[in-house]
């Protein structure tokens, strides 16, 4: 009975410590190389990363890499920006674009992780 209780407490803890070191884990990719790419993003998401609110371009930095990687593969897919009424959803499209493989993807989240 103890170690049923035991196991129950400890569990969600060792599953949360495990999603942390996961969400925390950075792109590995070449940040040197991710700045270049980064110069046509900063027209609209600031050369800071903390985005603009005049171009409707949310902030980058300090996003989970996950998130910054799945969206860019989204825009690059069609699964997003593709709707008619989506202007700043279609901008991004085509500045994903750009992005001409996987590795210059990560190399453009690294830099954002140095912003």
């Amino acid at each position: 009975m103890l170690n049923t209780r035991l196991r129950k407490s400890i569990l969600p803890i060792i599953a949360a410590a495990g999603m942390f070191s996961a969400a925390t884990a950075h792109a590995a990719g070449d940040a040197f190389k991710g700045e270049s790419y980064y110069a046509v993003c900063a027209g609209c998401h600031g050369a800071d990363g903390m985005g603009l609110e005049s171009a409707n371009a949310p902030r980058l930095q300090g996003q989970f890499d996950w998130y910054l990687i799945t969206q860019i593969k989204n825009f690059q897919s069609g699964a997003r920006g593709v709707h008619k009424e989506d202007k700043y959803g279609a901008t991004m499209r085509a500045m994903a674009g750009t992005l001409p493989n996987e590795q210059a993807i990560l190399d453009v989240v690294a830099y954002i992780n140095k912003l």
